[in-house]
Formats: C-alpha cells, structure tokens, sequence
C-alpha cells in the first residue's frame, strides 16, 4: 500500500510536471517571435531605406542586412555559455531588453551609422534566444520529444516572419518603417516581463523531478545534462569542434539556410516586384507563402524525425526538394514562372528549408551530453555566417548585372540579373545537399560519454 501511495505520487509530481513545461516555454517560444521579425524586415522595407538614407548600391542594403546574421552568429556560443551558468530566465529577460533598444534605436535613426548600431543591437539581443530555448526544452521535455519541441519552435518563430511580410507591408504603406520598429521594441519589452515572471531554468526550481529522472523511471537512458562545473569551457569548446560529425550539420545548415534566408529576407519582395511589377504588399504576400512552408515543414520533419527514428535521411530528403523547387524557379521562363506557379514554389521552399530544424538534434546527439549547449549553440551559428556572406554576394551579382535604370531612386534590375543570382544559389544549395549525406545516422538517440 505505502508502495502504491509512493507511485501515485510520483506520477502526480510527473504529471504536474508536463503541465508546467509548456507555461515556462510558451513566453520564451513567444519572445523568439522578435527574432524572426528582425531576421526578415529588411526585405519588406528596402525599398524605403535606399531611398530615405540614399542608399545607391544592392550590396550596401545586404551589408546592412547581413549585420544580424554576423552578430547573431557570433551570440551563438555566448548564448550557449550563459544558458548553462546563467540560466534562461535572466538571459532571455536581458537579452529582449538589448532587442528593444536596438528596434527603437533602428527606428528614430537618421543617419547610415544609427542605423548600423540600431541593427547590431538588436541583433546581439534576439541572437541569445535560440540557445536559451533549446535550454528550456533540454531541461523541461523529454529527449525523445527534441524534434518535435525543435519542429514547434520553428512554428512559433516564423510568426514573426509572418508579421515582417504583408502586415509590416500595411504598417509600412500606413504609416510608415520607423513605426513597425517602435512596436516591435514595445512587445520586446512586454515579452521582457513576462520573461522573468513566469519562465523558471529547471524542473527543481518549482520543487519539480527533473527530466532525466522521468526518463530513467521510464526505462529510457537519461539525457545526462550540459555543461558542468568539472569542465573548463576551453575543453567544452575543443571537444564540440573537434568531433569531425559536427561538421556536417554545421556546414550543410550554413549553405542551405544562406539562400533561404538572402531570398526571404533581403532579395524576395524587390524580385516580385521588379520582374512581375507587382506592389509591396503583393510582393510580401509571397514572402508569407515562404514562412508557412517553412511553418509545416518544421513541425513535419520534427514529428518524422522522432518518429521514424532517423535524423539523416529527413534531412537530405528536404534539402533535395528545396534545391529541386529553386533549380524550378531558375530555369522556368527564363527565371519568370507563371504567376499561377509561384505560390506553390515558393510555399515548397519554405517546406525544403526546413530540414535545418533538426540540425541542432544532429549536433546535439553526436556530442557528449556535457557539451550539449555548446554543440547547439555552435551549429546554429553556421546558418546565419551563410546568410550573412550571401546577401552581399547575392546583391554584388546583381549589380554586375545592371543596365543603369532607376525607378524612384531604385536601381531596377533586368530578368537575366535576378537568373544569374539565382544560378548562385542553385549551385550553392547543391554543395549543401552533397554535405547532408556526411551527417551520422543517430538513430535519435544522444551519446552517453
């Protein structure tokens, strides 16, 4: 009897448990909606920036963009770093509060360097997000539930992607691009509170069993935890990079993630526009058929991963119909598809593009568990080194291209400008997929060393 009342109240405390979970993840899930936003506003506001700050040259507007990914790359292994000795709570709350700054400071610039400092601000505070999720749902879900949880994240995020296509498009048409900024500086700060009032770092500190524990009361290998005190962070750090099976993941997610991001955030809404004359919002209205691509494939290819118990083989299978899609919208018409085709293209894009959510999973289960943050927090950087190279490049190609028209004080581009940068990024994506298939088949399950 006493035997059957200890059970009753573990599965009680088990239970309570997987309740709590989704209340402290929601908020930092919620908050990582900023991130996204940031990541993808420039595109939908190029226009008005060359304009407003007089900006003559494409690779001038992608230098701008791409000062998120270089210092969001580089927050990566920090954010992994302050996620295991500092914790997420107080991360991500100060993390949002730099976020904030950075949106207003972005937003009442007047001059290219505000600008400039606006978008590095900004950015070093969405770039700790990521790592500090992953932490939440590392300590707070179950390592059988990694691909889902990574799927949903990716679901929660492009909702601020979402919210940096056609809605910005309307904010932007009523009022202007500096208020798009303030409000988004605004839910920063309301995230911020939320942040600290209701996420807590692990099980135990709401009196809690910590995940591990449910696991081996399951029969399941415990996850074992990240880095620990009995570590230098040196050590951590040489282990994680010198695991030739990190690699991979690290370099297939920079080159595939590249195109992605150089299309959807900088380079898509100034395409529909210039090669099909289409509106901003129409334009945009594009950008959000990419996000909800990328909004089904993430869940997806989470959900098989775990599943199926494969990580490789989901992987290379997305990767390879993102490649077929691009190579599509390259080749058709000369680089011009029929309108009737471009949402279907462009939708399945997002769906390709979403292989990279189980790439920290990749990482994460072919290092040792005392390096788990740091292995994360390092392959998540790669994408963002890739995108931050190709929206320059992409932009530097056009500009070879150009046959000096202006519209408004735009450069427009011809058809063959645009197809010459898309062949860039088809053979780009090509490398990408060869690497996929050097990932090392886990089998979902992490290394116990």
């Amino acid at each position: 009897m006493l035997q059957d009342d200890g059970q009753s109240a573990w599965q009680l405390r088990v239970r309570e448990l997987e309740r709590r979970r989704w209340l402290v993840w929601v908020p930092v899930a919620l908050a990582f909606l900023a991130a996204y936003f940031h990541r993808t506003a420039t595109g939908v506001v190029a226009d008005s920036l060359m304009r407003d700050f007089a900006i003559e040259r494409a690779a001038e507007l992608g230098v701008l963009s791409s000062i998120y990914f270089y210092t969001y790359a580089a927050m990566q292994l920090p954010a992994g770093i302050l996620a295991d000795f500092w914790g997420p709570r107080r991360t991500v709350t100060l993390a949002l509060l730099m976020a904030a700054g950075g949106a207003v400071l972005f937003g009442a610039s007047e001059s290219m360097p505000a600008l400039y400092a606006g978008r590095f601000l900004s950015s070093v505070g969405v770039g700790l997000l990521f790592v500090n999720l992953v932490k939440i749902y590392a300590n707070w879900f179950r390592l059988r539930e990694f691909g889902t949880m990574s799927g949903l994240t990716v679901l929660v995020g492009n909702a601020g992607s979402l919210l940096a296509a056609t809605p910005l498009a309307f904010v932007v048409e009523a009022l202007n691009w500096r208020a798009a900024f303030y409000l988004i500086a605004a839910y920063s700060l309301v995230m911020a509170a939320a942040s600290w009032l209701i996420v807590r770092d692990r099980p135990a500190d709401v009196g809690l069993p910590p995940v591990a524990a449910v696991e081996e009361s399951e029969g399941v290998a415990a996850s074992g935890s990240t880095m620990t005190g009995q570590y230098s962070v040196v050590a951590c750090i040489r282990t994680v990079l010198g695991n030739r099976y990190t690699w991979p993941p690290f370099l297939a997610g920079t080159l595939v993630y590249s195109v992605f991001m150089t299309f959807l955030g900088v380079w898509g809404v100034p395409y529909f526009m210039q090669v099909y004359g289409m509106s901003r919002i129409e334009a945009s209205n594009y950008m959000v058929a990419v996000v909800a691509g990328n909004m089904v494939g993430g869940p997806l290819i989470g959900f098989l991963s775990d599943r199926l118990g494969y990580r490789r083989w989901p992987y290379c299978g997305f990767v390879a119909m993102f490649l077929a899609v691009w190579l599509t919208l390259t080749v058709w018409n000369g680089g011009k598809p029929p309108v009737g085709a471009l949402y279907p293209l462009v939708f399945m894009i997002g769906v390709g593009m979403s292989a990279l959510t189980i790439s920290v999973a990749c990482a994460r289960e072919v290092n040792p568990p005392h390096v788990a943050g740091i292995a994360a927090g390092f392959v998540n950087s790669g994408p963002f080194i890739g995108a931050a190279l190709m929206q320059p490049i992409f932009g530097w190609v056009l500009d070879l291209h150009w046959q000096g028209a202006i519209e408004n004080g735009v450069k427009v581009y011809p058809g063959s400008a645009w197809q010459s940068a898309f062949w860039l990024c088809a053979a780009v994506l090509a490398v990408g997929l060869a690497l996929t298939l050097l990932i090392r088949e886990t089998r979902c399950r992490a290394r116990v060393d």
